[in-house]
């Protein structure tokens, strides 16, 4: 796939939402295929952060709801919530078409207070492909372990700030790496750091394969397919285009 993102500017929260309301109809996935691709992300999430049939799930950034709609039968009851009025939509529309019984519900909120919900009322939260989004990460971080219970316990899958791609490749390219101006990718000390500053422990990182074929060249593609072989391999994160984190309430 050949492409050159262009970064959009924003300032605002609500230039945020404006922007995935926009984007909401024709979003789809861009950086390879989306079944395999959304089969690999569900698999790291039972893997790690496993879900069980009798707990509340909370997605934060559900978008139009992939990733809830798909674990539907691994959970007791579950909650996506997205800024985006436009994406929710979406994700209602599908989930009524699909399991119109299902115990699932979709608010449009801001990940930042999450006021929908009520505190301790959430076993497992998640937060998929979105976190690089968000304004306030601390603020974020904050709700959600406001409305975990205690024993509860957050997962994320996020873009490696640390990334060669990031990092190297595209300034020396002259890519941008940002869809808005705003997103920020957090390195694996920012991310460590960033949840216990919000009181999180039992801390957790790791890597998982992210390359943004969307954003480049199909042969550069290549060469990062390439490196994160490398880096699974000697287990060098920056080689690697996801990071992974997970963290427990445990006061």
């Amino acid at each position: 796939m050949l492409g050159r993102l262009v970064t959009t500017h924003v300032q605002s929260t609500a230039d945020i939402r404006e922007f995935f309301d926009r984007a909401a109809c024709t979003y789809s996935e861009q950086h390879g295929h989306p079944g395999r691709l959304l089969d690999y992300r569900i698999g790291l999430i039972k893997r790690y952060a496993r879900p069980r049939t009798d707990e509340v799930l909370l997605d934060i950034g559900c978008g139009s709801g992939d990733h809830l709609l798909t674990l539907i039968d691994d959970i007791g009851r579950g909650i996506g919530v997205d800024l985006s009025p436009s994406m929710i939509q979406i994700a209602q529309t599908r989930l009524q078409n699909s399991h119109p019984h299902a115990r699932i519900t979709f608010i449009s909120d801001d990940a930042e207070r999450l006021a929908s919900l009520a505190e301790g009322s959430i076993d497992l939260a998640m937060c998929v492909g979105a976190l690089e989004h968000m304004l306030n990460k601390s603020a974020v971080m904050n709700s959600v372990r406001r409305v975990l219970k205690p024993g509860g316990r957050f997962f994320c899958l996020t873009l490696n700030g640390g990334y060669v791609w990031y990092q190297i490749l595209a300034p020396l390219l002259r890519y941008q790496t940002r869809h808005l101006s705003t997103d920020w990718f957090l390195k694996r000390n920012e991310a460590l750091r960033l949840l216990a500053d919000s009181g999180f422990s039992r801390l957790e990182v790791g890597c998982w394969t992210f390359i943004p074929k969307g954003d480049m060249p199909a042969s550069l593609g290549v060469v990062c397919h390439g490196l994160d072989w490398i880096g699974r391999a000697l287990r060098i994160a920056s080689l690697r285009g996801g990071l992974w984190t997970s963290a427990w309430k445990t006061k």
